[in-house]
């Protein structure tokens, strides 16, 4: 009698790291299933997608999302469920107990969950961590924000506590304009943090992965080598590079949130001071999944043998210098904006026929990923609010 097949489902199909992720387990033989909002979706088109979805928005419509969740893992007999980005992984982690009934999931607790979304609340616990982290003021009214930021020099940062990318984040450079720019981003993210402006440096992203019990059992380290927006946007190139210390404080705040499965720090290297500042945490898979894989440390595929209840090796050690980028479209708008594009290091072109760099999504060996971003983008050409995400991210 021949060994079942495993199945897995993924979210937010749509999503470069869920075609990292797609492509990890396929590979290993598992029965891969994506689900995304539309049929037009770049992961939906691999070759190692065995089974594709269409599902409700889990930010739009978290109800639906739940209901059909539910009937998607009780009739298509699901081992693992791995939700891959900000509104499915809400979903996933309220609701786990009612999603465990059906097959495997391994999220955070919900209290730690919170915790590390709310940007507010992760700067209080890297702080008791012992991080550095920004001057930050959590003003809970509109009333007498100069007094409440009188501890603080301009130029100042308004940020959203929940967001992803550089949505909703704002410079202040002076006084005068803290209420109007305050006001306007409280209208879509009530009651953003205030924080100093840290002299921008080097960025990296510390990534990790915990089993059930809390214990760190995979990390990676990647810096942001270029980004769109240009200045607070997400990675479009980043490499891989070992940095131990950073590992040692990520790990050292993850542990007081009694963190279970994936989750991404950042840090930013202070120019003036050269200290490591926490940034944020990322909650779950990270867009730049992609780059982990290829330096040797497979988070998709850890975590789904976790998940299931596997032993697996812990992995520490990975190859440095592995660059990878997201061309379409992000690294072709980073160059399209950056007035310095035919001076950057490294060069937007290969003139030497090296390869400088791997793909999130284009691959010889799976091409088809690449028509599925192609049709996407006919798919939302008209749509306003899809631009906008892409341009302002």
């Amino acid at each position: 009698m021949s060994e079942k097949t495993e199945r897995v489902l993924l979210t937010d199909g749509q999503q470069r790291k869920t075609l990292a992720a797609v492509r990890s387990l396929g590979r290993r033989g598992v029965e891969v299933t994506a689900a995304e909002k539309t049929s037009w979706a770049t992961a939906l088109y691999s070759k190692y997608c065995s089974k594709s979805l269409k599902s409700p928005d889990p930010v739009k419509s978290p109800a639906d999302y739940l209901a059909w969740l539910e009937e998607v893992l009780a009739r298509q007999d699901i081992d693992v469920f791995i939700p891959m980005d900000d509104g499915s992984m809400e979903v996933a982690v309220r609701y786990q107990k009612r999603l465990g009934k059906y097959c495997k999931l391994l999220v955070p607790n919900e209290e730690s969950y919170i915790r590390a979304l709310d940007k507010g609340l992760a700067v209080q616990a890297a702080r008791e961590a012992g991080l550095d982290v920004p001057k930050t003021i959590a003003p809970d009214s509109l009333a007498d924000l100069e007094d409440q930021t009188s501890g603080l020099s301009f130029p100042l940062v308004v940020k959203p506590r929940k967001s992803s990318g550089s949505r909703g984040i704002t410079t202040v450079r002076k006084i005068g304009d803290l209420a109007e720019y305050y006001t306007r981003i409280h209208e879509k993210y009530p009651f953003p943090l205030i924080q100093e402006y840290i002299t921008p440096g080097e960025k990296y992203d510390v990534c990790l992965l915990y089993d059930n019990c809390g214990r760190l059992r995979a990390s990676f380290v990647q810096k942001e080598v270029r980004c769109f927006p240009l200045e607070m946007g997400p990675s479009t190139v980043q490499e891989s590079v070992f940095r131990p210390d950073l590992i040692t404080k990520a790990d050292k705040l993850m542990q007081q949130l009694k963190w279970q499965g994936v989750a991404e720090v950042e840090f930013m290297i202070d120019s003036k001071t050269g200290r490591a500042v926490f940034m944020e945490i990322n909650p779950r898979f990270w867009a730049s999944l992609h780059t982990a894989i290829l330096a040797g440390v497979d988070f998709p595929w850890l975590l789904f043998q976790l998940t299931k209840g596997d032993e697996i090796k812990d992995v520490f050690e990975y190859r440095e210098g592995i660059r990878c980028r997201w061309l379409l479209p992000g690294d072709i708008l980073h160059f399209i904006y950056n007035k310095n594009r035919f001076s950057m290091d490294p060069p937007f072109f290969n003139p030497t026929g090296f390869p400088l760099y791997y793909d999130d999504i284009i691959s010889k060996e799976d091409p088809l990923p690449t028509l599925g971003f192609i049709l996407a983008c006919f798919r939302y050409s008209l749509d306003p609010a899809m631009w906008k995400l892409i341009f302002k991210r």
